[in-house]
């Protein structure tokens, strides 16, 4: 079976090599964008749109023109991670925490939802990034590994698994154009910085269709289920993405004698702890702000080592998610050719919002009857993690034999080891008497303090609830 060059922007993609999964044909079902491809050994599974059953909101905009009437939709998450489109609609049958959370959000960002004009919608969850080695150019090919959802609107929207390509400057424009659009959620304990929800709008196809309004792909990393205890802020994971691909620019700009403000450019670490593994795993011992080389083996191997690796090196900073939004903005004009016709053509697409939702549709009012409100469904059972086998296929087909390999960015973090149980401690009988007494048992409040009201200066309890 002959292999299937992989269509990307400017065709600069390797060809796959088709192992084990990417054989299989695609489903003849399954409608993605030119520059997506799913796995094709993924089922495809249908998506349900039930607002009883998000969790968080990740997303709110209009589409022009209306669809079915509805120019306002959230994009939520479900108990396990998976992307949901919500109608505007259908805004007071969403859980009180959901509720609360869009409510915050319109009153934190001071902005209306913007617009979209488009007539074909994709929603994406990355969940891993491969930087492909020895690129010939500069504004080379990245591939995204994760779900595509849509296409919306439309009466058979599916989920799959698959790559999706696109170049260094389409990720570095997405995020920096939609960072003004962030959804904002309430700050709390575990975090650092206010918590926000990034998207980009990312080219699914060239740039005559994205013209018509089709292909558009609005991406939205992946944060782990375990991690969306009180929000589903991905900066974390934006801001991995950013600086790698802000690191492979630079690396080409030193190696190829780039713009020298990109050689230039003090790039910050998206996360310290991980740039003192990375240092600790090239050879070096970090202290403090500086990492040394290890002391070498002797010998004229280690001496070579240690003569190609004397210098000691800062360890960076780390910086928050808004610091390399601004990054990506200032190489941007950087990359020869910025902007691209497809680039163009896409942000034309994204309007500003406004403060009524548009002309309103002239319909004959008709009376109806009050309808009892509709009963919420049970919560279906919480479906088995899914592996990320399939994304080997993948990168596997873009690798050479004995070649360089790629760089991966995940954005799941490995699940931490599970502590061994600690032994029980047997106790002999005989010394259970040398013990303390137990304690009595509590007495039970009586009627008059369990309905004292909250003491002035304190909040009662049940408005905790909107605290998470």
């Amino acid at each position: 079976m002959d292999s299937t060059p992989l269509r990307g922007p400017g065709d600069a993609a390797p060809p796959l090599d088709c192992p084990s999964g990417l054989r299989q044909p695609v489903a003849a079902s399954v409608s993605t964008p030119r520059y997506f491809v799913p796995h094709a050994a993924s089922p495809v599974e249908p998506v349900p749109c039930d607002a009883s059953e998000v969790v968080h909101v990740l997303d709110a905009f209009r589409l022009e023109p209306a669809y079915l009437g509805e120019p306002e939709w959230f994009v939520c998450t479900d108990v396990v991670g998976q992307l949901q489109l919500i109608p505007g609609s259908e805004r007071a049958r969403l859980p009180a925490s959901v509720q609360a959370q869009l409510a915050h959000h319109e009153v934190a960002s001071g902005r209306p939802p913007r617009r979209l004009a488009a007539t074909e919608l994709f929603f994406f969850s990355p969940e891993l990034v491969e930087h492909p080695a020895d690129a010939d150019g500069f504004n080379d090919p990245v591939y995204l590994y994760g779900t595509l959802t849509g296409p919306w609107p439309g009466n058979a929207v599916t989920r799959v698994n698959g790559q999706l390509t696109v170049t260094r400057g389409d990720v570095l424009a997405g995020f920096a154009h939609g960072a003004q659009d962030a959804f904002h959620y309430v700050k709390d304990a575990e975090s650092r910085d206010v918590p926000r929800a990034y998207h980009a709008l990312l080219p699914g196809d060239r740039a005559d269709q994205l013209a018509q309004g089709r292909g558009l792909v609005l991406t939205y990393p992946a944060v782990p289920a375990e991690l969306q205890a009180h929000h589903a802020a991905n900066g974390a994971q934006v801001a991995s993405v950013l600086h790698a691909v802000l690191t492979q620019l630079q690396e080409d700009a030193r190696t190829h004698q780039g713009p020298k403000e990109l050689v230039a450019l003090d790039l910050p670490a998206a996360s310290r702890a991980m740039a003192i593994a990375d240092l600790e795993l090239r050879g070096y011992e970090v202290k403090g702000d500086i990492a040394t080389p290890r002391p070498t083996k002797g010998g004229l191997v280690g001496k070579l080592a240690g003569w190609l690796q004397d210098e000691a090196v800062r360890v960076p900073r780390e910086a928050p998610p808004p610091e390399f939004l601004e990054l990506a903005r200032r190489v941007l004009p950087l990359i020869p050719g910025w902007p691209t016709e497809t680039e163009r053509t896409l942000r034309a697409h994204v309007l500003a919002g406004t403060l009524s939702p548009g002309t309103p549709l002239t319909r004959a009012t008709v009376p109806r009857a009050p309808t009892p409100p509709a009963a919420i469904p049970p919560r279906l059972p919480t479906p088995p993690v899914r592996s990320s086998d399939w994304m080997q296929d993948f990168i596997s087909a873009h690798g050479k034999p004995g070649g360089t390999k790629p760089r991966l960015t995940s954005l799941q973090p490995k699940p931490a080891p599970r502590p061994a149980p600690a032994p029980p401690v047997s106790k002999a009988s005989w010394q259970a008497d040398f013990g303390p007494a137990p304690a009595a048992p509590a007495r039970p409040a009586s009627k008059q303090q369990e309905k004292a009201p909250a003491p002035p200066g304190k909040k009662p309890d049940w408005m905790s609830d909107f605290e998470d």
